[in-house]
């Protein structure tokens, strides 16, 4: 698919592009072999293989940590692992390639090939070795077997023990708060970023012979998710915001205005069961929003699927309808089985505060056609629905849309004991599964379909190769990430002649402040200071949970910014507090 958008940034980042003249008797000295500009999960994977062949890395991101969003995510969809064949699965790669090419539709089959024949060594096998363990695989709608790999949690557990080793290799050095504004080109090649730091607004070039972008993908930006919205497919009224923070299609700007070419660009994953995040007033992020107690109705009040269908079903279904929205009805007992992802650190009793109690979110009413007066559904239309629904559950047989069945294993609930609740759900933005369009050596292609010298990218940022063509499937987005980066890392590292040293910014240790106090902290927390975001989020779930400074910081990280690779592998340990 043809690039839609051109996108009013392209021309502000075209016009930052450095030109070194080659007419200078002096070249300019590299500060490294490699420049990676992401530290998500593919470019963590480009970083550590292109530090293993010898070069020299700066790994570079804009967040004051990394990881990326990778740290919100769940598992990696991976092939023939020991953990299936301890579980007796049996799986390959000729099983998985026709899973995801059945799934995706139209995904690239020579990359999906690539995938399914080497994420077992190449993935798994690769960040095992790295500390990663991998505790329960299970099944999912897209995979004709369990193949969805989780590490007992999200995958934060998969990041950090990336990050350490990161932190342990010499010849790579992490530049966070670092918001890359330009490439820099010398003789038709590029040779460098220009990086900004968001805390300080100092401005830096980097030069090194070869760039690997890994920024993410483009889906918390609500105009250019628009601006490729497929055709045919209607646009919702309100669209949410469910991406990274970060994710804002700056690594695509960058991309093109050295010329590279774009592909699949109105392939997204939209969700559509997202709430307004209560902790955001501009109403424009998203939480994710689930409960198998509850039933989904429609404008009419209607039911009008099977609420537990696979994603491509209901997702599908849902943005099709006009208008784009529907509601989450349960009863008293249902609304201790609401779910709500991406939110770190709500506890059963935030989610009563922030979703259960606020109006601005849950409509709740002691009778059903009480309900349907507060949320301006039909009350009979409703109070049908509802009757309908119970007398399918009493039977254990949904006969309408084939949620249940007798014998199948489920228990279902009824929606019978007041109070009743109804939750208005949204569209929400989630992942991009087109972008830079890259060949099977992770090089940017331009619009020839020739390699653009000095340019790799990987991970999100280039749809994760069209693995994931129409639909985006289980665990086929971090597992790809990491092949990719590997891809371009290596890539990148074998185009460099010679090494370059790299030199680490003088190293002070952090000293010991006496700690805020609570009120302090939350006058902190009110000041708007740029490059401060991750410490902002973390630090307002502090003062929620009130919890105790000792949980994060201590001897090795103090409580100013981790700054030495021993404060930084101790600012690792804290990550699960939060993720």
């Amino acid at each position: 698919m043809q690039l839609k958008y051109a996108g009013r940034f392209m021309t502000a980042y075209a016009c930052l592009i450095l030109t070194i003249s080659g007419c200078t008797s002096q070249v300019p000295q590299n500060d490294a072999d490699v420049i990676v500009a992401g530290a998500g999960i593919a470019g963590l994977s480009a970083a550590l293989e292109a530090s293993a062949a010898g070069t020299s890395v700066l790994l570079v991101d804009i967040n004051s940590v990394g990881g990326g969003h990778a740290v919100m995510a769940g598992g990696l969809a991976l092939v023939g692992t020991p953990l299936q064949e301890s579980r007796g699965i049996h799986d390959t790669p000729e099983i998985a390639y026709r899973d995801l090419m059945r799934w995706g539709e139209d995904s690239d089959p020579g990359w999906v090939r690539f995938y399914t024949e080497n994420s077992l060594a190449q993935v798994y096998d690769w960040l095992t070795d790295m500390g990663v363990v991998f505790r329960t695989v299970i099944p999912t709608p897209d995979a004709s077997v369990p193949r969805f790999h989780f590490t007992g949690g999200t995958a934060v557990n998969v990041v950090v023990p990336m990050m350490r080793e990161v932190l342990k290799r010499q010849n790579i050095v992490f530049l966070r708060n670092s918001e890359v504004q330009a490439l820099i080109a010398d003789q038709g090649r590029i040779s460098g970023i220009r990086i900004k730091n968001t805390r300080t607004g100092e401005m830096r070039l980097l030069r090194a012979p070869a760039v690997i972008l890994a920024t993410g993908g483009f889906q918390n930006n609500l105009a250019m998710v628009r601006d490729n919205w497929r055709a045919g497919l209607p646009q919702p009224e309100r669209l949410l915001t469910g991406a990274g923070q970060f994710a804002n299609g700056d690594g695509i700007a960058l991309a093109r205005s050295a010329g590279a070419a774009l592909s699949r660009m109105d392939h997204q994953v939209s969700f559509v069961n997202g709430v307004p995040d209560p902790r955001d007033g501009t109403g424009r992020s998203a939480l994710v929003a689930g409960n198998p107690a509850a039933i989904w109705v429609n404008a009419s009040g209607q039911r009008f699927i099977n609420e537990s269908a696979p994603g491509k079903e209901v997702d599908g279904a849902v943005l099709s309808r006009q208008p784009g929205t529907h509601w989450l009805i349960f009863d008293s007992k249902g609304q201790r089985r609401l779910m709500i992802r991406d939110a770190p650190g709500f506890t059963r009793e935030a989610i009563r505060q922030k979703i259960l109690d606020t109006p601005g979110i849950t409509q709740t009413a002691r009778s059903i056609p009480g309900l349907a007066t507060a949320t301006g559904l039909p009350p009979r239309s409703l109070q049908e629905t509802v009757d309908r629904y119970n007398e399918l559950v009493a039977r254990h047989h949904d006969t309408d849309f084939n949620r249940f069945e007798p014998g199948d294993g489920t228990s279902p609930v009824s929606i019978s004991v007041p109070p009743y609740y109804a939750i208005r759900l949204f569209p929400l933005t989630r992942k991009s599964m087109g972008g830079v369009l890259i060949d099977r050596a992770g090089r940017v292609l331009d619009g020839n379909r020739q390699p653009v010298p000095g340019l790799f990218a990987a991970g999100e940022l280039t749809g994760v190769a069209g693995i994931n063509g129409s639909y985006g499937g289980s665990g086929t987005f971090l597992g790809p990430s990491v092949l990719t980066g590997r891809v371009a890392g290596k890539t990148a590292a074998d185009s460099v002649s010679g090494h370059s040293p790299v030199t680490r910014d003088r190293e002070t240790a952090s000293r010991t402040d006496d700690v805020m106090s609570p009120k302090q902290l939350e006058a902190l927390l009110w000041q708007n200071r740029p490059g401060y975001w991750h410490f902002k989020v973390t630090h307002a779930l502090v003062l929620e949970r009130e919890t105790d400074c000792s949980r994060c910081h201590n001897r090795d990280w103090p409580t100013h910014a981790a700054v030495t690779p021993l404060e930084q592998s101790a600012q690792l340990a804290s990550c699960t507090e939060c993720h």
